[in-house]
């Protein structure tokens, strides 16, 4: 079994780095191991070791394609050392370890932290939907919390991109977010592993580490681990420890990690006049690291809110026989109760920190009772061994699935790709000189005289909205919805297109015409199959993720009952990254405002015309309007913009409702235009404004 395995290692500030430098010897012994790093610290801090071989990152691409890999191990946490593994992980889908189920703050450092708040956006509206580009709007504005971030974790796209996981915990499987291909992928809850280390704690002498590390002999000494962040609830501990001191003089509290460059505490030991009795040791190295863990009495290890780890320093803790207090929460809670104390986030969560640290000071028994307990746990459910046996097990799973599915007929979905890509953009579109598209394709409807009057009125919104239409590479399909096939000849003749799929909406029972049209002129003759379909009612007659583009042209204004079931239809046939493209009018426009002055109905056309119920405009719609409807339906407004093609509109006028709205003059045309990418499966079903 040839793995690639990618992860930070020491000299890296990351506990994975610790944790993977730990766990490799073992699975070296079963399996061919290649290591990928970042720094150059790590790959020259780690040549020549013992089964396995360090790799820097951009050697993996080649040494893939000259023998390929069995399976690519991807360790990923909530901090810049893994910003390259999360990225990596997207191009060549493996088994992801999840230290921390939320990687919401990972994503925002490497967007928002460089100023890219579109990709950011483009990333919350994948996973979450409008609500998710809603909150990054607020963010934008500078209004949020780090709070949030815990809440929406972000980890769906790299779920996506995995044939598997692994997680540490219960609570962490449990925040995994659904594919948007709606395949499960397999997930394994493998412990977090005890450090080999801890066993020589066994050895070493308490105050012999005290006296190396210069603390005193003869205090109580209480300590949290790791790097200070806040959810590790370091001021609530400080008040708490004070409350302890004042029955037990002799106490004393350790902050044995590097204070944080926004979050410190060192202001308020100073403030809680904590100097005497509190010590903030800074970054410390493992060997210190692990005769603090001896030196100390016990461990505070608090967790609110949690990004779903499995506390490395806490298992070395309990590994080590320590009395611990943790939080009772999310995978703290489930630890069993007979190995440490607990405490409820909230309100009275110092009170109980207190009575809990009294407790371990004043009663020796149960100090020894939880370190039995304790010691016992870890070095049996997290025995290192036990360990990397499930990781190569698992990772056998994985190879043997793969190959079957390669063996099999089943095709599996296409993750939903990057937001990174701004295709878009930069692809080529439909380029028709104006008079000559619409002169030809007004030459197949010189006998209509009502098909021509239409052509004539719309050619101006024809035309731009071919321009908006990709030309398309030869195999792509476009679906027109309600086609009228005045667009249809326009695509067919300078678009490259393997299928246009269109439909129409008519009331008999026939499911299926041929429509034709001949230009008398120069003989040519068009038939272009057509399908019944009730866009707010039908499932439409295609296959999931079958056409790359979708037409929706003066459609959704005649719509009477439930537009967000065409849009969603939309969504459910097009491909990742495939396009709608929406024309609609716009009633916020200066020439439907002017006109609701002035004490007229702002609609184009509102009127009711009995020879034909479903030609009026049942209601019509802002440029907002539009822009909520695409997004509650999982789309990804690329263009949105509006253009006069009925009338003149005065323009002191416009820069008038400019002035007095704030609403750019922009978005005062009298037709809306607008562009959507799918790029999520996370819908508002029935979006306010729209529905009652």
């Amino acid at each position: 079994m040839r793995l690639a395995y990618f992860s930070p290692l020491p000299p890296s500030k990351s506990g994975i780095a610790d944790y993977s430098f730990e766990l490799l010897p073992y699975l070296a012994r079963g399996a061919d191991l290649s290591v990928f790093v970042e720094h150059p610290s790590e790959l020259k801090g780690n040549q020549g070791r013992d089964g396995y071989a360090v790799y820097d990152v951009v050697h993996f691409s080649g040494m893939h394609r000259q023998q390929p890999f069995d399976l690519c191990i991807y360790h990923s946490g909530n901090n810049p050392h893994h910003e390259f593994i999360y990225e990596r992980a997207q191009q060549v889908p493996g088994l992801v370890v999840l230290h921390e189920h939320c990687l919401h703050h990972l994503i925002a450092w490497k967007t928002l932290g460089r100023d890219d708040e579109e990709i950011y956006g483009d990333e919350l509206f994948h996973a979450y939907g409008r609500r998710g580009s809603r909150l990054a709007e607020m963010r934008a504005t500078g209004v949020g919390s780090d709070y949030q971030q815990f809440l929406l974790p972000l980890n769906r796209r790299l779920i996506e991109h995995s044939r598997g996981l692994i997680v540490h915990n219960e609570y962490a499987a449990s925040q995994l977010e659904a594919p948007s291909d709606g395949r499960p992928r397999p997930v394994a809850v493998i412990p977090h592993h005890l450090a080999p280390k801890a066993y020589e704690l066994d050895a070493m002498d308490a105050l012999e580490c005290r006296r190396e590390l210069r603390l005193p002999e003869d205090r109580w000494i209480v300590a949290s681990f790791g790097y200070v962040t806040q959810a590790k609830r370091i001021p609530t501990l400080l008040r708490a420890f004070k409350k302890l001191l004042a029955v037990m003089p002799q106490a004393m509290c350790l902050i044995v990690g590097e204070d944080h460059w926004q979050w410190s505490v060192a202001p308020l030991i100073e403030e809680l006049d904590l100097q005497e009795s509190v010590q903030l040791t800074g970054y410390t190295k493992e060997e210190d690291f692990f005769r603090y863990l001896k030196a100390v009495d016990a461990v505070v290890n608090l967790r609110f809110p949690t990004a779903g780890e499995t506390s490395g320093t806490l298992i070395r803790s309990l590994g080590a026989g320590k009395p611990v207090i943790v939080s009772d929460f999310g995978q703290f809670g489930e630890l069993p109760d007979d190995i440490c104390l607990k405490v409820s986030p909230g309100e009275h969560e110092e009170k109980e920190l207190y009575t809990q640290l009294r407790k371990l000071a004043y009663r020796p028994t149960l100090r020894e009772q939880l370190s039995r307990s304790a010691k016992q746990w870890a070095r049996t459910e997290c025995e290192i061994s036990r360990g990397a046996a499930r990781y190569l097990a698992f990772a056998e799973q994985l190879i043997a699935a793969e190959k079957g599915s390669r063996n099999s007929i089943q095709s599996l979905a296409t993750p939903p790709e990057s937001p990174s890509v701004r295709w878009y953009d930069d692809v080529e579109k439909i380029s028709a000189e104006r008079e000559e598209a619409i002169d030809y394709v007004a030459g197949f409807f010189t006998a209509d005289p009502q098909a021509s009057g239409y052509l004539k009125l719309h050619s101006g919104r024809i035309s731009e909205t071919i321009s908006l239409i990709p030309k398309g590479n030869g195999s792509q399909r476009l679906l027109e919805l309600s086609s009228y096939l005045h667009m249809t000849p326009i695509i067919k003749r300078y678009g490259d297109y393997g299928e246009i799929a269109l439909t129409g909406w008519w009331e008999d029972e026939r499911q299926e015409i041929v429509q034709r049209i001949h230009d008398p002129a120069t003989g040519e003759e068009l038939a272009f199959p057509m399908r019944n379909v009730n866009a707010e009612r039908d499932r439409f007659p295609y296959a999931d993720e079958y056409f790359d583009v979708a037409l929706c042209c003066e459609i959704i204004e005649h719509l009477t009952e439930d537009p967000m079931h065409m849009l969603l239809e939309f969504n459910r046939v097009l491909k990742w990254g495939g396009l709608v493209i929406v024309t609609t009018p716009n009633i916020t426009s200066a020439f439907s405002l002017g006109k609701a002055l002035a004490g007229n109905s702002p609609y184009v056309y509102g009127e009711y015309n009995l020879k034909s119920r479903s030609d009026r405009h049942s209601r019509e719609y802002t440029p907002r309007d539009i822009k909520t409807v695409l997004e509650a339906a999982g789309f990804k407004v690329e263009r949105l913009y509006t253009k006069d093609l009925w009338c003149e509109t005065d323009q002191p006028f416009v820069e008038w409702l400019t002035r007095t709205t704030g609403i750019p003059k922009e978005m005062r045309g009298d037709n809306i235009f607008a562009v959507g990418r799918k790029t999520s499966v996370q819908f508002e079903r029935y979006p306010d404004g729209l529905y009652d």
